[in-house]
């Protein structure tokens, strides 16, 4: 029976129990116990822990609030002998709220009362109830409409409910609240229109690409080689690890969130399961270099758990090649990667046994079909062979005795996987060798592969002679330790927290300056390109001196990153030979002796941009804070204000969490509906501007990330940020959108800028009261910002020809 079968059911229930004549004078709470309890747990399906009863709020008390952790309806109920008056005549459907209200003083009070607690909190949904009747309005409105002006539903009665129950099911069950069918009944056509189109849709050819130079072009190629593709040329790697690799857990002195928030990266998993960082103040902690001797002597898989892009992979590689390398020397490491593997469940078996396969023949010379060593594994086999039904054949018929017993061998070859792990069973025992498997980038496929993998990673630890390693991410961690395969075990879990970007990006720097002094060449360098290495060493030194001098350039990378080392790297190979970078007036200057130093703005642009001409957020990895889903100007802000609001009611908790209900009651107190918050919230978690600590739990609480706290401090004002978002950001009224245009030049694009900025201020619906996040003072900021610019574009000018 489905949620919606049940409730319909209920309602029957409800209605036969109901004898209003002899319950009129029933108080609140007793109406409230009978039967409006039931009505919105067992008819409109809504769970007991998303209903509040007798919430204090602003002096006075709400019966209900319902909805976790977003407040989405207030019901106020009234005893059942306390009738809502309605002209005569007047059917169940839909009738003026005013009207309404202005029929009997009881409606009046009931309204009033109601509205009031909805507008103070920011919940859009009214309900008044008396156990027989029910009336829904909207409480707070964004769409210019004031509350009493709108219409009202009405169910004169619950029979009347159960006759038209697919309307009262859309309108107030949770599944119908969450899809806003109500909004869309009672709201007015200007809030249900999309907002209008974008600069970027008048476009030609949107988002087309920025062509760059035949040298700029050469310098992305090699960007990529020698920022991303180096630490995988294996003749590099040993070296490769010595030079780049950065002990994670350092704090950034740069990003726009408390060192208390940076020190917890992984608090939450505390409160799930026991876990311990992976690295001491000089080395591997001491709990890690246990678990790695003592690990085949145990059942359970290691896990290894980090954020995306923290750097989890070189962790291992450094472990196991360089850190642990006296601890492992006679073990042979088994490193599966399944960056590029299909994710097919028929896959992994051969997958694993073909990397265990290759690496005992490359470290050991040991050949897994060898004759030798197939007869030594299977030597008790061999033996009962002997002894048994064929045994004879040895006197009798050799050739046919030998057949047979090959065949006997050939039918344990034939199960790969226990093949395997017999032979190590055989090594382990007759050469003294130990084994370590790691199983990596398992975090790169969905969950139910990595909940699968991880079954395959517990069976490989209790079965095979092996230490075995399973690296995951927290989100997906939490998701299977609730509901998946993880749940039913307790692994052993060390976590790796991420280096500091600015000094990832220095170390591979100089890493690829040093492979270029001493070869005269990278690895794997190109032929045919116009750029050559005396040149590229040139253009090395000049990202090295900016990469560790400019802190105002690190600051960008290291709060847009958040601690995603990979994507700080990432960052860099898009600056490198970007259309929007000046590569030919950087190596003429260092020509001329001189020093280039790299504007924040010109880096800040390439990362915006990527390789088109105009801003893209389909492509771009820095979203757009100011982008809006509906006629509504103050929606503008809604993604600043969420940002600001969670750092600032996390300066009193521990580690700098806030719980998501405590955020959605603040911000819909400021008239934002729940459905746009929703909206917003879930872009601040797709693009890494909030932390999570489980997405899928309701009772989850929620921190800014460092990029989160730095787009809504400083990149809100910053003039590349406003000159490219500004395509992309529909605009409400027709007289600045009629000029906002594409526009090229810097003045036009300053003047652009201006108006966009002006636009913003009509929109700002708060004026200079208190608030988390202020639009004036960032308008100020971005007011000397562009100051600034507009003295640079004058000096610019007089370059010119």
């Amino acid at each position: 029976m489905t949620l919606y079968d049940q409730g319909a059911a209920s309602l029957d229930e409800l209605c036969a129990e109901v004898e209003v004549a002899s319950e009129g004078n029933e108080n609140e709470a007793t109406t409230r116990l009978r039967i409006i309890d039931k009505l919105l747990m067992d008819v409109l399906g809504w769970p007991a822990d998303q209903i509040n009863c007798e919430e204090y709020h602003e002096g006075g008390f709400l019966d209900y609030v319902v909805g976790a952790p977003q407040s989405r309806l207030v019901l106020e109920a009234k005893r059942t002998g306390l009738h809502f008056e309605v002209p005569a005549g007047t059917d169940s459907g839909t009738l003026s709220l005013r009207q309404f209200a202005a029929y009997s003083p009881t409606n009046q009070k009931a309204v009033d009362q109601v509205l009031a607690y909805c507008q103070h909190a920011g919940i859009p949904i009214a309900v008044l109830c008396n156990g027989v009747q029910i009336v829904a309005f909207l409480g707070s409105r964004s769409d210019g409409v004031a509350p009493r002006e709108g219409d009202a539903v009405l169910y004169k009665s619950l029979a009347d409910a159960r006759q038209m129950f697919v309307g009262l099911w859309d309108q107030l069950s949770l599944p119908g609240v969450e899809s806003g069918a109500l909004l869309r009944q009672l709201a007015s056509a200007r809030t249900l229109a999309v907002p209008p189109a974008p600069l970027s849709a008048s476009i030609h050819q949107y988002p087309g690409y920025r062509i760059g130079s035949a040298m700029e072009t050469d310098l992305s190629i090699l960007g990529d080689l020698f920022i991303q593709d180096v630490v995988n040329d294996e003749t590099v790697t040993e070296d490769f690890l010595a030079n780049c690799y950065c002990s994670s857990g350092a704090l950034s002195q740069y990003a726009a969130v408390s060192k208390e928030i940076l020190k917890s990266r992984y608090a939450s998993l505390r409160d799930q399961v026991q876990v311990t960082d992976a690295r001491g103040r000089k080395g591997p902690s001491k709990e890690l270099e246990s678990s790695l001797i003592a690990g085949s002597l145990t059942t359970r898989p290691i896990v290894l758990l980090g954020d995306v892009g923290v750097g989890k992979s070189i962790f291992l590689k450094h472990l196991f090649r360089l850190e642990a390398k006296d601890i492992l020397s006679d073990t042979v490491v088994f490193y599966i990667d399944f960056l590029k593997h299909s994710g097919l469940n028929v896959d992994v078996s051969s997958h694993i046994v073909e990397a265990v396969r290759r690496e005992l023949e490359r470290s050991r010379s040991i050949d897994l079909e060898e004759d030798a060593i197939v007869r030594a594994i299977y030597n008790a086999e061999i033996n009962r062979f002997r002894k048994g039904v064929s045994g004879p054949l040895q006197v009798d018929d050799p050739a046919e005795y030998r057949r047979r017993e090959i065949d006997m061998l050939e039918s344990h070859l034939r199960k790969p996987l226990e093949h395997v792990r017999r032979t190590l069973e055989f090594l382990r025992a007759s050469r003294g060798l130990s084994f370590v498997i790691a199983l990596d980038n398992v975090d790169q496929h969905d969950v139910g592969f990595q909940d699968r993998l991880f079954v395959v990673a517990h069976s490989l630890a209790a079965e095979w002679p092996a230490t075995v390693f399973l690296t995951l991410r927290p989100d997906t961690f939490h998701q299977s330790r609730r509901s998946g395969a993880l749940a039913a075990y307790q692994p052993r879990v060390f976590t790796v927290s991420p280096p500091r970007s600015d000094l990832v990006i220095a170390k591979r720097l100089q890493f690829a300056a040093k492979r270029l002094k001493e070869d005269g060449r990278l690895p794997g360098f190109p032929v045919g390109l116009t750029i050559d290495s005396t040149t590229l060493l040139v253009y090395i030194s000049v990202l090295t001196k900016a990469f560790t001098e400019n802190q105002k350039l690190i600051s960008v990378v290291d709060n847009l990153s958040s601690g995603n080392a990979r994507k700080a790297l990432d960052f860099i190979s898009t600056f490198v030979g970007s259309g929007y970078v000046q590569t030919s007036r950087i190596l003429d200057l260092a020509a001329s002796g001189a020093t280039y130093f790299v504007p924040p703005h010109e880096f800040l642009r390439a990362i915006l941009f990527q390789d088109h001409k105009y801003y893209d957020p389909e492509t771009s990895p820095v979203p757009n804070l100011l982008w809006i889903s509906t006629r509504s100007a103050q929606e503008h802000f809604l993604l600043p204000v969420l940002l600001a609001t969670v750092q600032q009611l996390g300066k009193g908790e521990q580690n700098g969490f806030v719980s998501k209900s405590r955020l959605y009651s603040s911000i819909q107190a400021l008239g934002y509906a729940p459905t746009d918050i929703d909206i917003h919230f879930q872009r601040a978690v797709e693009a890494d501007l909030l932390e999570v600590s489980d997405p899928e739990d309701p009772q989850a609480v929620v921190r800014p990330t460092a990029a989160g706290a730095y787009m809504y401090q400083t990149l809100i004002s910053d003039f590349a940020y406003l000159d490219a978002v500004v395509v992309d950001t529909p605009v409400l009224n027709p007289a600045f959108r009629a000029r906002i245009r594409d526009v090229q030049p810097i003045e036009e694009r300053i003047e652009r800028v201006e108006i966009f900025l002006d636009y913003l201020d009509e929109s700002w619906p708060f004026g200079n009261e208190a608030m988390t996040f202020s639009w004036p003072a960032a308008r100020a900021a971005a007011d000397a910002e562009l100051q600034r610019v507009k003295q640079g574009a004058a000096r610019a000018s007089t370059r010119r020809p």
